[in-house]
């Protein structure tokens, strides 16, 4: 068996919750990110954000300047620090509305394929072509050799129409993709993704005509979230765990209710545990899902570099979200990284997403 350099790259999803946050801008998303940085400064690796910049726009047009000033600065501040930041977008906030002192979440806008592939103000197209041009003046004041040229999508879905959305992603400039879950397939009444078809290599390049299940020769290059999968004993360990650590919450995700009642997101929450336990599911590579820890997720990492080690290179993305890592989360991802050093040495490497263009390019 071959020993492929792994290519590691920590990413955070850069957002608020997108039902409802029980506390501040500021103790939902800031502060957090606040303790990543730092964590990261002090283990010494690099961090790629994702940043929903649909929320930066909602909020301006609702008149609240505070949380775009605050999400701004903090991205320009950790750009500085030798961090990257790249294109992620919830769509559904283009047609949320602020009112009563709370968000009242468009629950038909969350998928890009909903916004449609034409070239009207709010189509696909022109929302990814927005998110671009925004993160490239923000940013490359602070580093001249700044370009967005990554994605994730809402909810990890590239799905449905991903041919058109793959189209419109690379005729906007972006070349890199982070949002397949490799061997993931769930139904929930916000969304619905199948990767169950993924290619088998590490990484693959997707273009309109291959769509995400068959691998070309150029396209936007894939670099996957990270998945594994643990047995019925390890699955019931997890599950309780995941239940113990119930009171570790900032917020709500999203329903199609209507209102983000606590019922509403319950029954969506609910249905996604279930999984868990009646179905033998895929596990994404992450430190900030609740239930983990570190002996499982060295089994997943050390498991999924095993079933790559085919090819000289592993690019493999790992998720989390500032909003959902409290100090058992920063701990496991401090814990990890210290651990992987030490099994994989010069083997391992941390890197950003715009590091790995240019390690792709090279090669």
């Amino acid at each position: 068996m071959s020993s492929p350099i792994i290519n590691l790259l920590i990413t955070a999803d850069y957002e608020l919750f997108l039902g409802r946050n029980f506390l501040s801008d500021d103790e939902v998303l800031f502060a957090p990110t606040r303790e990543l940085l730092d964590l990261s400064r002090r283990i010494d690796v690099p961090i790629t954000f994702f940043a929903d910049v649909c929320s930066v726009w909602a909020h301006r047009d609702s008149g609240i300047e505070k949380y775009p000033h605050l999400f701004e600065q903090q991205l320009c501040d950790a750009v500085r620090d030798g961090h990257d930041v790249q294109l992620h977008l919830h769509p559904h906030w283009l047609f949320s509305s602020f009112r009563d002192g709370e968000w009242r979440v468009s629950t038909d806008r969350m998928y890009m394929a909903e916004l449609g592939y034409d070239d009207t103000h709010l189509s696909a197209p022109v929302v990814i072509r927005r998110g671009i041009d925004y993160l490239n003046r923000l940013i490359q004041p602070v580093n001249s050799d700044y370009k967005c040229i990554a994605f994730r999508a809402a909810g990890l879905a590239l799905q449905p129409r991903e041919r058109e959305l793959i189209s419109a992603l690379l005729e906007s400039g972006i070349l890199l993709d982070s949002s397949v879950v490799k061997g993931v397939r769930f139904k929930l009444d916000t969304i619905e993704i199948d990767y169950s078809n993924a290619p088998t290599s590490a990484n693959w390049f997707m273009n309109p005509e291959t769509g995400v299940t068959a691998p070309s020769t150029s396209g936007l290059f894939e670099i996957p979230i990270g998945t594994f999968k643990m047995d019925i004993l390890n699955r019931l360990e997890f599950i309780w765990r995941r239940a113990i650590s119930v009171k570790m919450l900032r917020g709500t995700g999203v329903s199609r209710s209507q209102r983000q009642s606590t019922l509403a997101n319950m029954k969506t929450l609910i249905k996604y545990n279930l999984r868990y336990l009646y179905t033998n599911p895929w596990f994404n590579l992450s430190c900030d899902t609740k239930g983990y820890d570190l002996k499982m997720l060295l089994t997943g990492f050390n498991d999924y570099v095993a079933r790559h080690s085919d090819g000289e290179n592993i690019f493999v993305s790992l998720i989390n979200h500032p909003k959902m890592m409290f100090t058992p989360q920063l701990e496991l991802l401090e814990s990890l990284v210290t651990t992987t050093r030490n099994k994989y040495r010069d083997r391992i490497r941390f890197i950003t997403f715009s590091e790995a263009l240019k390690q792709i390019r090279s090669d």
